[in-house]
């Protein structure tokens, strides 16, 4: 058993912590008071090694963790393991006050393959109990990092990704300035009833709102539309829906939008071609007896799966792929693999992502990669170029929370909302609201556009264009969400030249900067803006469309009562 010390900026606070199951640890010269980073070397035998002390946090209301839906909790000790993959989450943890302050922030190194991964409230002491189990680790060593600095719990998260950048190096994806520019999805339009003919029709209709890049979902490569996969395993098109992919891609081509196309490569159905050859290179099966996982362990498994990802490109001209359903590669106990060439399935996967971008930059160096959440590991980071939202069609809190989530936690790869989607008969606030709620990243929008009504057609095209001219602030600026226990009441960009902020269920905005946007995401028209008193300021107010409701200058005292219509905006700027 090792020991180690972990303590405060001030040095008040301090814990003994242990190393147990072997390995070494030494402790790196802080850079500053309250960072600490430990390197860890497992032990001759490879085994798990574990991390454990505990921690006071008397005034933590919420857990943040990469992978938490919308449960906000702190939990307990007995009920926050998670197992971390580099497939599935993140190996990082932040515990966070009602003033958006870090507590603690802990977070292990990118060399970090899989973990249980456990922050919780213990019963016994009234202390926060760490306990941190590395399982497989890539070179045999790992870092340690925990941060107890008082900070905005964003900067503690911006520290860590940080770390993980430096980490990675040269080894991460260049992402293409179309990863962050408005797409088109089919899912929520067409699922699996997509067709070459309502490909074309939605990138026509797409790219006459600004949209770059259409992605074909699911149903390309199968008739059967019952939104199963017991047919899929050979990533081939229908005849019947796409009887001829290149013709096909070169006319959406024609419309100057790129093309994604859908693969879920660990899925393979009894009913593929590919099932008599492979079936005996599973891990099991994931949807009853007809749909089973491959296993990446093999190498034959990985050449049919990487001649599937390459076909698409190589052949058919395609400008990228969404890889999906990876983390039905984070299997639990997988059986005996005596002919696979690798010891772990998670190896085995980043040995098939990394064959699959290898070769797919070669034939099209600013090729597409989509990953959806929960695969936010930044081991991740070395594959894909683009992160959507997980799905929650028709609830933008939870595609606002979602997308901040992922921000928090990309380091400069892109991050996408999940397809935005609204019914016909939805007010012009509420198709604003869509779009506001996912602010703060590129939107997908998944609706037959060309048959919008004329007050839907402005409000979409409003906000498309406001995303895409502000960009700068809202996909690159400085991100400070506040209160992660409430799903974030309001979130803020600060660029070089301008701040927006949104505001959500906290109306109380304080503007210092010299020019401020903001928009109202709430329920309520009253906006009560602090800190703009001590010169005149010019107001300028527009509704959900972009239409100018008031403008004046006035110089305001105190807290400022500003009439802003639901889904509008306020823009504020001193003189």
């Amino acid at each position: 058993m090792t020991t180690f010390e972990i303590r405060s900026p001030d040095g008040r606070t301090r814990r003994t912590g242990e190393l147990a199951g072997g390995g070494t640890l030494t402790e790196r010269p802080a850079d500053e008071p309250g960072l600490l980073q430990y390197d860890v070397t497992v032990g001759a035998a490879g085994g798990p090694v574990t991390l454990r002390w505990t921690w006071p946090a008397e005034t933590a209301v919420t857990l943040w963790r990469a992978t938490q839906g919308s449960r906000r909790e702190l939990p307990t000790d007995w009920g926050a393991h998670r197992d971390i993959r580099s497939v599935r989450s993140a190996p990082v943890a932040a515990l966070v006050d009602n003033s958006d302050r870090s507590l603690l922030t802990i977070s292990l190194s990118a060399s970090v393959r899989g973990c249980d991964f456990a922050v919780g409230v213990n019963e016994e002491t009234a202390e926060q109990l760490v306990e941190l189990t590395v399982t497989d680790v890539e070179g045999g060593s790992f870092t340690l990092r925990v941060d107890t600095r008082r900070q905005h719990f964003a900067d503690a998260l911006r520290g860590v990704t940080g770390e993980w950048t430096a980490e990675l190096g040269d080894r991460i994806a260049a992402v293409p300035p179309v990863a962050r520019e408005a797409m088109y999805s089919t899912w929520y339009s067409d699922h699996q009833h997509v067709s070459a003919e309502s490909v074309e029709r939605h990138a026509r209709a797409g790219a006459a709102y600004g949209c770059a890049a259409v992605i074909v979902d699911d149903g390309w490569q199968t008739d059967d539309t019952r939104r199963g996969y017991a047919y899929c395993g050979d990533w081939e098109p229908t005849s019947q829906t796409f009887p001829d992919m290149t013709e096909h891609v070169r006319r959406v081509h024609e419309l100057g939008l790129r093309y994604v196309l859908w693969i879920a490569p660990p899925l393979i159905g009894v009913y593929s071609k590919a099932w008599d050859r492979l079936q005996h290179r599973i891990l099991g099966f994931a949807d009853a007896d007809v749909t089973a996982v491959l296993d990446p362990r093999y190498p034959e498994v990985r050449e049919h799966l990487l001649e599937c990802a390459i076909r698409p490109v190589r052949d058919w001209g395609i400008d990228g792929l969404k890889i999906d359903f990876i983390d039905s590669w984070a299997w639990d106990s997988p059986p005996p693999a005596p002919d696979a060439d690798c010891e772990s399935v998670d190896e085995g996967v980043e040995l098939l992502l990394q064959a699959i971008t290898d070769e797919l930059k070669r034939l099209r160096p600013d090729v597409l990669i989509e990953f959806r959440q929960d695969y936010v590991n930044p081991r991740l980071w070395q594959f894909g170029t683009f992160l959507r939202a997980g799905d929650c069609a028709l609830d933008p809190v939870e595609n606002r929370v979602r997308t901040v989530d992922c921000r928090l936690l990309a380091g400069d790869r892109a991050v996408h909302s999940d397809m935005l989607l609204w019914p016909a008969s939805a007010s012009v606030e509420n198709v604003a609201q869509q779009f506001i709620n996912a602010l703060f990243s590129t939107p997908q929008v998944s609706m037959e556009l060309d048959a919008l009504s004329p007050e839907h057609e402005q409000v979409v095209r409003y906000w498309l264009g406001f995303m895409r001219d502000h960009a700068d602030v809202l996909l690159d600026g400085l991100l400070l969400p506040s209160r992660p226990d409430a799903r974030y009441t309001q979130v803020r960009a600060v660029g070089e030249s301008e701040t927006v902020v949104a505001v959500f269920t906290n109306p109380v905005v304080s503007v210092t900067e010299s020019c401020t946007v903001v928009v109202n995401g709430g329920a309520d028209r009253r906006i009560y803006v602090g800190g703009a008193d001590g010169g005149p300021v010019d107001l300028v107010v527009s509704d959900c469309s972009g239409r100018e409701v008031h403008r004046a200058t006035t110089t305001p005292a105190g807290v400022w009562v500003v009439d802003v219509p639901v889904g509008g905006m306020a823009r504020i700027v001193r003189n």
